[in-house]
């Protein structure tokens, strides 16, 4: 026995509105979650990032005092961490750190008059500075001996 054929019958195609909205409303609770641990992602790396730069400034002063065979001074001035020549007084290289620059933590540096590096790569005494930012903070000390570290 032959089946009747149907009339006006369509079949299903695309999704319902109820299904988008589930979906949307799934998507925007992922996103809410994940926002919180990237936004903590991204203060880590900036304290991160301004640590090795703060790391590369020391390494670099001890170098430059050696390479030059004149002593160099590295000094913390307001928010800027600067090597300068200590004859001189002019700056060799500068570096600023804050919310208005790309290197967005806080520096504090012990102790606070900086150190002077000598040209044998020894220096007259140690320094830490504490980089710092969003409650997050790491600290980069150099021996008078030459040895940098970052903690």
């Amino acid at each position: 026995m032959p089946v009747p054929p149907r009339r006006n019958h369509r079949s299903r195609s695309g999704f319902t509105i109820v299904e988008l909205l589930v979906v949307i409303v799934i998507a925007g609770v992922l996103i809410g979650i994940s926002s919180v641990s990237i936004g903590q992602q991204i203060a880590r790396d900036r304290v991160m990032r301004s640590a090795t730069v703060v790391e590369g400034m020391l390494t670099e002063a001890g170098q430059l005092a050696v390479r030059r065979r004149t002593p160099v001074t590295v000094t913390l001035s307001g928010t800027s961490l600067r090597i300068n020549d200590r004859a001189s007084g002019t700056a060799i290289k500068s570096r600023n750190f804050g919310p208005d620059y790309d290197l967005r933590a806080s520096l504090a540096m012990s102790p606070n008059i900086g150190i002077t590096i000598f040209p044998n790569g020894r220096a007259d005494s140690n320094v830490r500075i504490s980089v710092s930012g969003s409650g997050l903070s790491q600290t980069v000390s150099r021996t008078a001996t030459g040895i940098v570290r970052r903690q």
